[in-house]
């Protein structure tokens, strides 16, 4: 295992290593803060409300996070949720865990992101059609650490929050799960958030929360 592949070490540019150093957009500049965390507006968000949780380090996933950073990441999760909650009702966080640089589950995005999203659904249930062979077991966040160390990728959903399930494979597709909220909200051809930035999602989103804003 790699330092590229599982620390904090990037041999390679980042774009959200570059964006965290100097934000240039108006989804480059957090929402929230806590020492080694911040959430920012996600590009493309497909419904108002979603958010990008991610390490002020370089890391290519939450599996990979050194384990001094998981009972921060924990309570900053909640804090986060907990205003998310209070705006849009009941919220997913979700993980495309890639377990090495390039990998297509980390749709073109090597720094570890935990997407914060309001669901109304269940979104492992919506999953099913899309990934019919995959198995989801019920998992806390550390059971990712394990599977980047074994040189896998994963998917994790936690939702309800405090509620976790990971599926495990060699590879996913690119976006999975964001196609799976593209075509449950009847938006199929907008999953991709290169294509498709969903500026005005991300300006509302803003206005709502900045008042929020948290540092911890």
């Amino acid at each position: 295992m790699t330092a590229a592949s599982s620390g904090s070490a990037n041999p390679m540019p980042c774009a959200l290593c570059s964006s965290i150093a100097a934000p240039r957009e108006a989804w480059d500049r957090p929402l929230f803060e806590s020492t080694h965390f911040i959430a920012l507006p996600s590009l493309g968000s497909l419904v108002e409300g979603w958010l990008l949780l991610m390490p002020r380090q370089h890391f290519i996933s939450v599996g990979a996070l050194t384990p001094n950073l998981h009972e921060e990441l924990a309570t900053f999760k909640l804090d986060v949720c907990a205003r998310l909650n209070s705006v849009y009702g009941d919220v997913c966080a979700f993980e495309h865990g890639p377990c090495a640089p390039g990998r297509q589950v980390g749709c073109g995005v090597d720094h570890a992101h935990v997407h914060l999203v309001p669901l109304g659904f269940d979104l492992v249930d919506a999953a099913r059609d899309h990934l019919p062979r995959v198995e989801w077991q019920p998992a806390p966040w550390s059971a990712c650490t394990p599977v980047v160390a074994h040189q896998l990728d994963y998917l994790f959903v936690e939702q309800p929050i405090g509620v976790g399930r990971i599926a495990v494979a060699p590879q996913f597709g690119s976006q999975i799960l964001r196609r799976v909220i593209a075509s449950r909200i009847g938006r199929p051809d907008e999953f991709n958030w290169r294509t498709h930035h969903q500026a005005s999602s991300i300006d509302r989103t803003i206005n709502s929360l900045r008042p929020m804003a948290l540092v911890v």
